[in-house]
């Protein structure tokens, strides 16, 4: 399922004709130096829950340019808007065939000096809803009750009879007899 809703967002990404570069990734990494702009950044994780079979999920994305020359940052960041609400609203309408529904209750931040590359944009946060995909009928077959664990051999083994019949105890202080006075 969560690859499902990261290449629904990159082909939306893809086909957009604004949109040069799709990145899904922890937002730490954003501004790296190493990306293509105008950049749709999906963000990890995707936060999601179950509730009577149905998933509702949460993704925050970021639709990015890189201000150059006379071009204003509200400028960019109109674009960002715009390319995003084109995005939502193509997912909206294609609902059957992409098998999400997006809620009406999304939101949107605009961000300038956006952080290394000082990118400027909009920043999304989208919550849609998907069927359980899984077909229950085959649960039973996911699960073995005469499974065990493989002994892992977490602590390795040790000789413990002494060698020559001699111990050494490394592990014991010396003892020092000093005279004092």
């Amino acid at each position: 399922m969560i690859n499902s809703i990261i290449n629904i967002f990159k082909e939306q990404a893809r086909e957009h004709k604004l949109i040069k570069a799709f990145c899904y990734n922890r937002d730490y990494e954003l501004g790296n130096g190493k990306d293509t702009y105008p950049l749709f950044w999906l963000e990890d994780p995707v936060r999601g829950y179950n509730k009577e079979n149905t998933f509702s999920n949460s993704v925050d994305f970021s639709i990015l340019f890189l201000p150059c020359g006379e071009e204003s940052v509200s400028h960019l960041q109109n674009l960002a808007f715009s390319t995003g609400l084109n995005i939502i609203e193509r997912i909206k309408k294609q609902k059957h065939t992409l098998g999400l529904s997006i809620s009406s209750g999304w939101d949107y931040m605009t961000v300038r000096n956006y952080y290394d590359d000082n990118a400027a944009g909009c920043r999304f946060s989208v919550t849609f809803t998907q069927m359980n995909m899984q077909n229950l009928c085959l649960i039973d077959e996911q699960f073995d009750p005469d499974k065990a664990f493989a002994d892992s051999g977490s602590m390795p083994d040790f000789n413990i009879a002494p060698a020559n019949n001699r111990e050494i105890f490394t592990d014991k202080f010396p003892d020092f007899d000093l005279k004092i006075g």
